[in-house]
Order: structure tokens, then C-alpha cells, then sequence
């Protein structure tokens, strides 16, 4: 009876929000109940060929004509924006790297950023070495990975699309620790990549004994560890801010560990068919997967009502 009664609340508070926008429609025919809305990338913007495909990128385009503010929200680094997003002229702004950057592309600027600082990720990095894993930073927008560890990738034992991810993904140096003493900047994200799932679980357990920091997965066998307080749903609010839209206007998509502050900083928060069940728990309405265009989908049956 309890859970029934929870998850009829639930419903109840969906379908009251959801009244309470489509009066909002009906009162103003040109402007939508949303003016935000943030979508995480791998595993659900991007469907398992890692592409965008034509239909999700025309309903994208027909959203932003009325005025509602597209933003990839991904644990990607600034370069790796895939290149279906970089040719969209209403892709203006972007957080990256699970929310250490929130990017202006169009002004080429950073509006917010909540990074290590070099010595921090050096204290890290040595700490992590005693496991086996693969680590990779993002400095200044870009992933960078060890030469020795990228050209051995078939050690880790990953399945064909994270091989392809890291693969695409990172700029080789000799050793990530000599490189950030030389750059001596600031560090966005730590990404780890473990061979077996054992050792990715003895690595979660050492990060829970550190304090000033946060960790989530993205993939099976990754673990992205990031500033204490740095997370994509941090950035969305700060982003908001910035550009003066109520957070009740704004909807959030995941499918992911990494994705969790996201849903629960937007007003509306959409989880694919796809993604974790725990995500699925906190999530206001479950669309199609992402082999079926769903955030498209659930755009259209929210915004633009189709």
C-alpha cells in the first residue's frame, strides 16, 4: 500500500505540473512552459553508433526556433563535442567534463568552472597508481591519456564502444603528471579505466575515504572523479543563473551514475528506456531509448506538444 500510495503521489505531482504548463501554452501560444533543457550525450543523446541522428538534430533545431535553450550536458571534454552538435548554430552553450565547465562556444568562453588545481591531482594520481587501472585528465578542454596505457588499450578488456570512446577521445602524452607540472593549470576531471570490475570496486572504496572530492561512472568500467561539489547539476544551476531562466522552466535527460544532480536539479527529469535503474527511480517520466531517438521523442511530446 505504501508503494502504491508513493508512486501515485508521484503521478498526481507529474500531472499536476504538466496542467500547470500546458495552461501556460494555451495562455501564450509563442512562448513554451520550458526554456531549458540539458541532455547528457553518451547513452542518451548520442545513440549506440555514437551519432546524432538527423531526426533527434531537426527536432533540436525546431525547439530552439521557439526559444528554448539547448545544452549537452556530458562528462566529455570541450573538444570532444560531437561533430553533428558543433554544426548546430543554436548550440551556443555547453557543460562539460560532469560539470567542471560550463562553456560559452559562441563568445569562445568559460562562464563558470569548478576545477583541481595541479597540486591536488599530482596528490591523487599517485595515490591511484597502486591500483591497475588507466587514468586520463582533462586540462583546458581536452582528454589526455598515457601513450603506453592507449597503445595496450586491449589490457582493460573494454567492449567495442568504450574502446572506440577512449580511442576517439584522448590526446597521448608520455606520462599525465609530467604534463600537468609542465602546464601547471588547472585540472577539469580525473577518469580512470579499470580491467575487471574487482578492481574497479576496490577503487570506488579508496575514493569513499577521500573527502574533498566526488565520483561517479559513466561506463561500466570507469570511474570520472571530480571536485568535491562539482557535478553537471552544480553547473546547470549556475548556467541558469547566468542566463535568467526560472529553474521550474528547465527539463534534464540522463541515463547514468554521472547524470544523477542533473535530474534532480532540473524541474523535469527524463531518463532513458536505457539508462540505470536507479536513475529510473527518481525520474519523472522514462522515454524511448537511445537506439529510438528518445529525447527527441520526449521533446516533442512536452515542448512542442506533437
Amino acid at each position: 500500500m505504501n508503494s502504491l500510495s508513493k508512486e501515485q503521489k508521484k503521478e498526481d505531482r507529474i500531472c499536476g505540473r504538466n496542467m500547470k504548463r500546458m495552461k501556460e501554452k494555451n495562455n501564450n501560444k509563442e512562448e513554451s512552459a520550458f526554456g531549458l533543457v540539458a541532455a547528457d550525450m553518451d547513452g542518451t543523446l548520442l545513440n549506440p553508433s555514437r551519432e546524432i541522428t538527423k531526426y533527434t538534430q531537426d527536432v533540436i533545431k525546431e525547439m530552439s526556433e521557439i526559444g528554448v535553450v539547448f545544452v549537452p550536458s556530458t562528462g566529455r571534454a570541450i573538444n570532444a563535442l560531437p561533430k553533428e552538435l558543433k554544426e548546430m548554430d543554436c548550440i551556443r552553450y555547453g557543460i562539460f567534463s560532469n560539470g567542471a565547465t560550463v562553456y560559452d562556444r559562441k563568445e569562445k568562453k568559460i562562464l563558470y568552472q569548478n576545477h583541481f588545481d595541479a597540486k591536488r591531482v599530482l596528490e591523487l594520481i599517485r595515490d591511484l597508481r597502486k591500483f591497475d587501472l588507466m587514468i586520463s585528465v582533462i586540462c583546458n578542454g581536452q582528454s589526455y591519456g598515457e601513450r603506453q596505457s592507449m597503445e595496450n588499450i586491449d589490457y582493460y578488456e573494454l567492449d567495442e564502444n568504450m574502446r572506440e570512446i577512449v580511442l576517439g577521445s584522448r590526446k597521448l602524452v608520455e606520462n599525465v603528471e609530467d604534463y600537468i607540472k609542465q602546464t601547471n593549470g588547472t585540472v577539469e576531471k580525473i577518469t580512470v579505466i579499470f580491467r575487471t570490475l574487482e578492481e574497479g570496486q576496490k577503487v570506488r572504496q579508496f575514493l569513499d575515504t577521500i573527502d574533498d572530492i566526488q565520483f561517479s561512472s559513466s561506463l561500466p568500467k570507469n570511474v570520472e572523479i571530480s571536485k568535491k561539489g562539482c557535478n553537471k547539476g552544480d553547473a546547470l544551476s549556475h548556467l541558469t543563473q547566468i542566463l535568467k531562466i526560472y529553474p521550474e522552466k528547465t527539463m534534464a535527460f540522463g541515463d547514468a551514475d554521472n547524470d544523477k544532480e542533473l535530474l534532480e536539479a532540473a524541474d523535469f527529469s527524463v531518463v532513458m528506456e536505457n539508462g540505470l535503474d536507479s536513475m529510473k527511480a527518481i525520474a519523472d517520466y522514462i522515454t524511448d531509448s537511445n537506439a529510438e531517438d528518445g529525447v527527441a521523442k520526449a521533446i516533442e511530446k512536452f515542448i512542442l506538444k506533437k
